[in-house]
């Protein structure tokens, strides 16, 4: 056995249609296809060929571990991309024992080109990844991610451009956001860091505090629904205590 992911998505009309793969490289953004087992529809096939003029309404996603303990493997993020190569909307997952069935933050029409991705990670006491979603009133979404570092200040940047949070947001304000951290310690083990993920404005003053989420086996992603305006020289921070 392999790491592996499904996606469930519903549609406006009452259609749907599962994306998937059994064998996904941990802390690797993955492409998924339409797969399942007996289900009857074709596989292998890109979201934007499988569903073309569809509106999606809902998804979820679970992840399953390569070995027998299946709580292993926790669900770091997820996106529709667009057929330019730019983000669409999140989708919410979690492990392999988590149960729903969100609406996403927008409803998305469809087209040919479009793309679902993932990503997992093995849950460990060891360096793992951070992970931040945003998603703007604007419509604008970003994903911020970085190796942590122990009982180091250390910057998540975003997956795409390498910018900070205030370079790629600035002038946006973040209505919809999710964290995930799949430390099987948690964030601040040896209390030499912080136990949640942060946000500071240009004078160093504190913006917020997200709290992240290890989404494996019965848990899932934690949405968070606000309004926070990001300025240019804000910056997303972690410090992992291990």
């Amino acid at each position: 056995m392999a790491n592996s992911i499904q996606v469930v998505v519903k549609c406006a009309s009452g259609r749907v249609m599962v994306f998937g793969d059994t064998n996904v490289t941990a802390s690797t953004t993955t492409t998924l296809q339409s797969q399942g087992v007996g289900l009857n529809f074709t596989q292998g096939i890109d979201l934007g060929n499988a569903l073309t003029g569809e509106t999606i309404t809902h998804a979820f996603g679970t992840v399953t571990a390569a070995t027998t303990t299946s709580f292993t493997v926790a669900y770091l993020f997820g996106y529709i991309e667009n057929p330019d190569g730019s983000l669409c909307v999140p989708i919410e997952g979690g492990g392999s024992s988590s149960s729903c069935m969100p609406r996403l933050v927008k409803p998305v029409r469809v087209q040919v080109g479009m793309l679902l991705k993932i990503q997992l990670a093995v849950s460990s006491a060891t360096a793992v990844k951070a992970s931040y979603v945003a998603y703007c009133q604007s419509g604008k979404f970003s994903v911020f991610q970085v190796s942590a570092v122990a009982d180091t200040e250390t910057e998540i940047v975003d997956v795409v451009t390498g910018g900070t949070i205030g370079q790629s947001l600035a002038g946006q304000t973040i209505i919809y956001s999710y964290a995930t951290f799949p430390n099987s310690n948690g964030l601040n083990d040896d209390q030499a860091g912080n136990n949640f993920f942060f946000i500071e404005g240009s004078s160093g003053q504190l913006k917020d505090a997200i709290f992240p989420k290890c989404a494996k086996g019965n848990q899932k992603v934690s949405p968070l629904l606000g309004a926070l305006r990001i300025e240019q020289n804000d910056t997303l921070k972690v410090t992992w205590g291990s």
